[in-house]
């Protein structure tokens, strides 16, 4: 809402041990000592993605203090913190984002002593996912990792798997229009697109785009995280997969061949093989990617807080069967519509949030600046 708000956050970055690379982060602190709150992305967003931004306004303006850090899928964070050469195998990745979090945690107290309070790690789709399981695996937790006081998990999916098969299914819509006439419904699509970004979206603006054209511009957008994904992984650790050569300044070609896998694929052809050369079977890492393997401890922890829509589709009825089952009807929050993040602009989404975090002693909100 505030245009100038992402320019009054400062960025630094914090040196990962088991890297030794050092991974940026951007915060937003209350002048006071206040409450903290931790979010983490969906799949493959930046930092500074536009949901983690409004996520970071809307719980600043409300006395906490906010920090924002790029997903374990983003390249900012696999080649800076991550410990595997591929994400996809929940206990490295999650252990990877909590000693992150750890780490920026201490060095936050050191930059500012005495002005972070209470801490609560917030996730909104992969980053609930991720989320779910620090949560889940906190009381297990050996090493002096970073305690929190509140974990808020929204539009959370519950099988990695079964995610990721759906934002292959929509890459595939077009399939459903008739051959002689996909190509043109395609380009027809991007004109829209096109027409769109030359006009001002607010909300409330009615999208031109029927079921196909939707879900596949969703599934588009998804595949291109797949490819910046793949691309990082392969550059850092090369598997003899891609035939193009991975350069750093000529990537039309290895981006051309790689935007022909799906994440189907990602996982058969990158991932199970080089967990396999680490002594770890496909059925286990299929079972590490399912928050029903962490049922008891997620039902252990009374400091979680989940917010989910009936229609994402991201969630099967089995799956939210299950969240409903898992978690108390105090801590479980599901609207009847929504989809997938589609309604984190709705006041009563917004305040069921700050609802989550209800408990923690908020500090004084920083006057609001005019923007420049």
């Amino acid at each position: 809402e505030d245009l100038a708000f992402p320019d009054r956050g400062r960025t630094r970055s914090v040196l990962i041990p088991a890297t030794g690379r050092r991974l940026p982060f951007t915060y937003w602190l209350q002048p006071g000592k206040a409450p903290v709150v931790y979010i983490v992305p969906g799949l493959g967003s930046h930092r500074l993605a536009l949901s983690s931004l409004a996520l970071a306004e809307l719980v600043y303006k409300n006395g906490f203090s906010a920090v924002c850090l790029s997903s374990p899928f983003n390249p900012e964070f696999m080649e800076n913190a991550s410990t595997a050469a591929l994400p996809a195998y929940l206990p490295v990745d999650g252990h990877d984002l909590h000693a992150a979090l750890t780490e920026i945690d201490h060095r936050l107290n050191a930059l500012n002593p005495g002005r972070l309070g209470d801490k609560a790690l917030l996730g909104y789709s992969m980053g609930a996912f991720d989320s779910l399981y620090v949560a889940a695996t906190a009381p297990a937790n050996q090493s002096p990792l970073l305690r929190f006081d509140r974990y808020v998990a929204i539009d959370t999916p519950v099988r990695l798997l079964q995610g990721v098969s759906k934002l292959d299914e929509f890459y595939q819509s077009p399939l459903q229009w008739p051959d002689a006439s996909r190509t043109d419904d395609i380009e027809n699509t991007f004109l829209k697109v096109a027409a769109l970004s030359k006009s001002t979206l607010t909300p409330q603006t009615s999208l031109p785009f029927n079921a196909i054209e939707s879900k596949f511009l969703i599934g588009l957008s998804f595949r291109l995280v797949l490819r910046d994904i793949i691309y990082s992984s392969q550059r850092r650790h090369n598997q003899g997969v891609l035939q193009h050569a991975i350069w750093k300044f000529r990537r039309d070609p290895v981006y051309q061949e790689i935007l022909r896998y799906s994440y189907q694929d990602y996982f058969a052809k990158f991932v199970i093989p080089y967990y396999q050369a680490r002594r770890l079977p496909s059925e286990a890492l299929e079972k590490a990617g399912d928050l029903r393997t962490y049922d008891a401890g997620l039902r252990a922890n009374p400091d979680i807080r989940v917010i989910v829509n009936q229609n994402d589709f991201l969630l099967s009825e089995d799956d939210l069967a299950w969240l409903r089952a898992t978690f108390a009807p105090e801590h479980l929050t599901v609207f009847p519509q929504g989809g997938h993040l589609g309604n984190l602009d709705n006041p009563l989404v917004q305040k069921s949030i700050l609802g989550a975090l209800a408990g923690l002693t908020p500090g004084r909100p920083d006057p609001v600046k005019p923007p420049k």
